[in-house]
């Protein structure tokens, strides 16, 4: 079996995901480094997100969580910063692999692996550069520049609705609420402040959230708040599935990576390549469906001719679609997993035979 320990990963982000991909490369025996360019993890501003089981499932295998009943996986939200102190808390020699203050400035490809140079003069040498930069990922910048011209659009997403969104100590204890329809725009289509969008949602103060709650409640009772585009062609954020898809991306790809390096501990080019194109070929299709979904779901936010309504379609569409998907979803093939819980529905999930082997069984279905 090939050492591992020759290879590296550096990881620019460190929100959810790539925090999360940090236990996954560290419970799998891969060396890595993690970038962020805020000075703290988590930053002080932090809302909520959820998780849906397969979510769960993952960070339950790297030791996170412990289910609080015996029988598969809830849906649960969590608040940010709590979900970010804890995945930073729980590493092996945090300080030794997380730098924050790091804003990237550029990606120099060299032989045997890259540099990623940060303001200020400082780098890090890596084998790969993973991006968990998020949506306007700074990595993509730099992999747009060295790609040849026309492969990637310039801005790949617009953003044809806004949304506000926060936690408030009332009862419901965050909300978002779609805004008017925008001109169609790319990446500096919504740049406006907290105090800047109270004009704007004046029209739906009265919008009434529950019986006895208006919007207007929420928002004057607010303690953080904020605004966002809803790029169109990504998922939305209600769904919770941008972490949750992150997760199973980084699960993947460290599955992939895992596979390499127990055959080659200092792959090449050409053996990186069939890697990351076998990633691509496991997730792509899955997000794509997500992507769909997202644009179904904000469509019957927003048409007049809904039928059911919008409580109704998010049923249908976990009935139909999200329930398989999610019991087909992966897990890290190389980290054993006795405990693993098991539903109404079963997981699907097949671990390749030689990982399997590795990690000393099959997965439990």
């Amino acid at each position: 079996m090939a050492d591992k320990k020759k290879f590296k990963a550096i990881i620019i982000g460190g929100g959810p995901v790539g925090m999360y991909l940090a236990h996954a490369l560290q419970e799998t025996g891969i060396d890595y480094v993690l970038c962020e360019k805020r000075d703290a993890i988590p930053p002080p501003t932090a809302f909520g997100l959820f998780l849906w089981p397969y979510g769960l499932r993952l960070l339950h295998q790297v030791g996170l969580l412990v289910p609080a009943h015996p029988h598969g996986y809830p849906v649960r939200m969590f608040d940010r910063a709590s979900l970010g102190h804890m995945l930073y808390d729980t590493l092996r020699e945090p300080a030794a692999h997380i730098r924050t203050g790091r804003q990237l400035v550029d990606v120099e490809r060299r032989a045997g692996g890259v540099t990623a140079h940060f303001a200020g003069g400082s780098r890090e040498e890596g084998s790969i550069i993973i991006g968990a930069d998020g949506i306007w990922s700074t990595v993509r910048d730099f992999m747009r520049r060295d790609a040849p011209e026309g492969l990637f659009d310039e801005f790949p997403y617009v953003a044809g609705y806004r949304a506000v969104f926060g936690r408030s100590p009332l009862p419901s204890s965050s909300a978002s609420l779609e805004l008017e329809r925008q001109p169609r725009r790319g990446r500096k289509g919504f740049d406006y402040t907290v105090d800047a969008s109270d004009a704007a949602i004046a029209p739906w103060l009265e919008t009434r959230i529950t019986n006895d709650l208006t919007f207007r409640n929420l928002w004057q009772s607010r303690a953080a708040a904020g605004g966002a585009g809803l790029d169109e062609g990504m998922v939305l954020p209600n769904q919770g599935m941008g972490a949750n898809g992150g997760f199973e991306g980084a699960a993947s790809l460290v599955n992939q990576l895992s596979a390499l390096l127990r055959h080659e501990s200092d792959p090449g080019a050409a053996e990186l390549r069939q890697a990351f194109l076998a990633y691509q070929a496991e997730r792509q299709g899955v997000m794509a469906a997500y992507q769909r979904m997202a644009r179904d779901e904000l469509d019957g936010w927003t048409r007049s001719d809904s039928k059911g309504g919008p409580p109704l379609d998010a049923l249908r569409a976990t009935d139909v679609l999200i329930s398989p998907m999610v019991a087909r979803s992966v897990r890290l093939d190389s980290v054993p997993f006795p405990d693993e819980r098991a539903g109404f529905s079963p997981w699907l999930y097949k671990m390749p035979a030689e990982a399997a082997r590795a990690a000393g069984g099959g997965p439990k279905l």
